[in-house]
């Protein structure tokens, strides 16, 4: 599959070369950034680049796997390689259930016949991850990678034929992807650019990733026109093998695969997982509580929740007293304490993105919380009247 120009001009990501560990993460780890060097010590690297053609190289991948079956995706050719909603309203998906565990015999087969033109499929395996101490996880470098502790090494293994396009999306983690083999063209878009991203509900993702129902390589800017905002504010890395691409989370990404692909990512949590799940039952609360408010309402908390509420943990204080508080239901004055004691206790990733599902969901600072699809909300609500987190993956 060629190269497909982007819609858009969009500027490169930043490029930086085996940074130490703590220069990294005190000064590198707020943006998008590509790093080089950081592979240098990957056997599987080294023996990928030795081998001639892509059967050689799954055989390769074969031997470190072992015997323990793998699941793999198919798309048929007609999505264009897209993992995407069916249609604008994000009600159903191009893709289905992966296919039933296999030997990697098996999918390496069926990748090996979709890469020569012998199937009407994409084939794509996604998010395996290593076991410690096999074949597989030992021909990384050491620790998977210098910057990482050995609490935060949690490798995966992705691979596919080419063509694969995951739409835009976000993840709750910091993420490091690993090229192998092949390319992979990532489009990011900061968290702060959220609204001009048109999110689908919560409980409508990609793979589990909350995503945006803009389709980025044929954007339509009559049903999502905040999108050319996003578009001016876009940037871009050609990731070819030996290089990591570092994303925080909550940014927005667009991930095309062109040739046979080869990828390790590892995830790294910003805070217990506790902690992002209480983040999600927060605002699925908050979106209960002001279901009903008024504009005037919204405005009026927003202004209270943003002096006193969504602060770090160095800007808070004592809860505000008097005439107001006092006035308060009690069930509000409850939330307020819960999200004031779970602001404080986020780090600034996860806080700055309750602040902005607070703003675009809750208090509606820019209009219709899901723009050019009225009554989302209210519809996601429903759906989920049972439930305690719209954010709940299966």
């Amino acid at each position: 599959m060629s190269l497909r120009p982007l819609p858009f001009e969009a500027r490169p990501i930043r490029r930086l070369h085996r940074p130490e560990p703590g220069e990294f993460w005190a000064h590198h780890s707020q943006e998008p950034v590509v790093l080089t060097g950081c592979m240098e010590d990957w056997k599987l690297l080294k023996e990928l680049r030795a081998r001639a053609t892509a059967g050689q190289k799954l055989e390769l991948l074969g031997s470190l796997h072992g015997a323990e079956p793998v699941r793999y995706s198919t798309l048929p050719r007609g999505t264009g390689g897209h993992y995407h909603f069916q249609d604008s309203e994000a009600r159903s998906t191009t893709y289905g259930p992966p296919q039933p565990r296999v030997p990697f015999d098996t999918f390496a087969s069926q990748l090996l016949r979709s890469l020569n033109g012998e199937s009407d499929s994409y084939v794509y395996l996604q998010a395996m991850f290593l076991d410690p101490g096999t074949p597989l996880w030992e021909s990384l470098g050491p620790g998977v990678l210098p910057l990482l502790s050995e609490e935060q090494a949690r490798p995966m293994l992705w691979a596919g034929s080419d063509g694969q396009v995951v739409n835009l999306h976000y993840d709750d983690f910091l993420n490091f992807i690993c090229m192998l083999e092949g390319t992979k063209r990532v489009t990011v878009f900061a968290p702060e650019l959220m609204t001009s991203m048109y999110h689908a509900p919560f409980d409508r993702m990609l793979n589990y990733a909350q995503a945006s129902r803009v389709r980025m390589l044929e954007p339509d800017l009559e049903r999502f026109p905040l999108f050319e905002q996003a578009m001016k504010e876009a940037r871009v890395a050609m990731l070819e093998p030996g290089e990591v691409l570092f994303l925080p989370p909550m940014w927005w990404h667009h991930v095309e695969s062109y040739g046979f692909n080869v990828m390790i990512n590892n995830w790294v949590f910003p805070a217990p997982l506790e902690e992002i799940i209480a983040l999600q039952e927060n605002v699925t609360k908050a979106l209960r509580l002001f279901q009903d408010a008024t504009a005037a309402q919204r405005a009026e908390a927003r202004a209270h929740y943003v002096r006193s509420v969504l602060v770090a943990a160095e800007a808070a204080g004592a809860p505000e007293s008097g005439g107001a508080r006092e006035a308060e239901e009690p069930r509000h004055a409850a939330h307020q304490d819960e999200t004031r004691r779970l602001a404080t206790r986020l780090p600034d990733s996860l806080r700055q993105q309750l602040t902005r599902y607070y703003d675009q969901f809750v208090f509606q600072v820019s209009g219709e919380p899901f723009p050019g699809q009225p009554g989302a909300l209210a519809a996601m609500m429903e759906r989920n009247a049972q439930g305690t987190n719209y954010f709940a993956r299966d």
